[in-house]
């Protein structure tokens, strides 16, 4: 499974954007001209835990952690 976003992102800059994967092969950064190899860079964003979760946050180490919803405290 292929973490979100990851082929999008620049391994060099973080900037996100679905023009910087010019082809399956060619990565190429809009905002700061990086080139590189689409899997090298994909895979250097997940070596370094930028995946990203669907609602766009990055992901803590270890994988997303799910939490339930808190109650406020009612004051008395």
């Amino acid at each position: 499974m292929k973490a979100a976003y990851t082929s999008q992102q620049c391994s060099a800059c973080g900037h996100i954007a679905a023009e910087n994967r010019k082809s399956q092969a060619v990565f190429r950064c809009v905002a700061c001209e990086f080139d590189c190899h689409a899997d090298v860079n994909a895979a250097r964003n997940i070596a370094a835990g930028r995946a990203v979760t669907a609602r766009g946050a990055l992901q803590p180490l270890g994988g997303a952690v799910n939490r339930e919803p808190q109650l406020a405290a009612i004051a008395p």
